[in-house]
């Protein structure tokens, strides 16, 4: 009792002081931009530190720093290697960690809400489970998503791969050189044709192997053979000079081949849930005849 009291205590001052703050905000906006109300400077520096969070935020942050802080995440690589496999679903490692706090957040109420429901109705045994469930789900989702979302640009990567070798083989063999056929390739747009932008741009900066090691690091799928071979391509001819033409040729047939069987696989996929949806309509049809007639028995 002594624990829950405490607890009520805790969240109803919470609560009245995000509503006090939330006041003060609101009658403070009066007769300014509000551009910076968001961001605690640093004085010295004059440098944005970290926009300022609410009190719940801030709570989840000291209780599970390795999870939502990003200046002490332990998975902070791995974050950002999926940020740019996604193609930079979120624009920073901070806007991510702070979109998995209010995710969780939405994940711990949902989950709290149903575990009263549950002790509510007197099936107490199943409220820690399904707030634990929810928790689990808060804490994945945020990842979950940047893989989704790496999965789908793998998955348009390689239908503009397509367009972007037959334009990069036309130009090739109108006798545009590699570099500026690279570049107009990248004109082209997409996923593929942009990493080729990202290339041709850091080529321009940097020598080639730190430019293919940057593309490299902003593939969604590490892989794709396609790709690789592709890429691979490109080193030799940048290094050693090797022809490009045939392999190019050769790369766009690979891919259209691999383009076809998987369109084909998606409707043949779609053909038998088709069929299964008869298959169970019929079924449904049958038991709703002879249910009257079972029930009579």
């Amino acid at each position: 009792m002594t624990f829950w009291i405490f607890l009520g205590a805790l969240s109803a001052s919470i609560f009245a002081y995000e509503l006090g703050a939330g006041i003060q905000a609101a009658f403070s906006s009066f007769g300014r931009t509000g551009r910076l109300d968001d961001f605690v400077t640093d004085d010295s520096t004059g440098r944005d530190l970290m926009p300022r969070r609410s009190s719940l935020e801030a709570i989840l942050i000291t209780l599970l720093p390795e999870r939502f802080d990003a200046r002490k995440a332990g998975n902070r690589a791995n974050v950002i290697d999926l940020l740019r496999r996604s193609g930079y679903l979120y624009d920073t490692p901070g806007d991510f960690y702070s979109a998995s706090i209010r995710i969780f957040i939405r994940y711990l109420i949902i989950g709290g809400a149903f575990a009263a429901a549950m002790s509510v109705l007197d099936m107490g045994f199943a409220a820690a489970p399904m707030a634990g469930v929810f928790i689990f789900l808060g804490l994945r989702k945020p990842y979950t998503q940047l893989k989704v979302a790496a999965k789908k640009r793998a998955e348009a990567m390689r239908n503009n791969m397509l367009i972007g070798l037959s334009v990069l083989q036309s130009l090739l063999d109108s006798g545009v050189g590699v570099q500026d056929a690279l570049r107009r390739t990248a004109n082209v747009g997409g996923p593929f044709c942009n990493l080729l932008g990202l290339l041709v741009a850091r080529m321009g900066i940097d020598d080639f192997d730190k430019a293919l090691s940057t593309v490299r690091a902003h593939v969604p799928d590490p892989d794709d053979v396609e790709l690789n071979l592709f890429l691979t391509d490109l080193e030799g001819y940048f290094k050693l000079s090797r022809p490009i033409s045939e392999s190019v040729r050769a790369l766009r047939d690979a891919v259209h081949r691999q383009v076809v069987e998987d369109t084909e696989a998606r409707a043949a996929l779609v053909r038998q849930r088709s069929g299964l949806f008869g298959v169970l309509a019929v079924l449904g049809l049958v038991l709703s005849i002879i249910a009257p007639f079972m029930a009579a028995f």
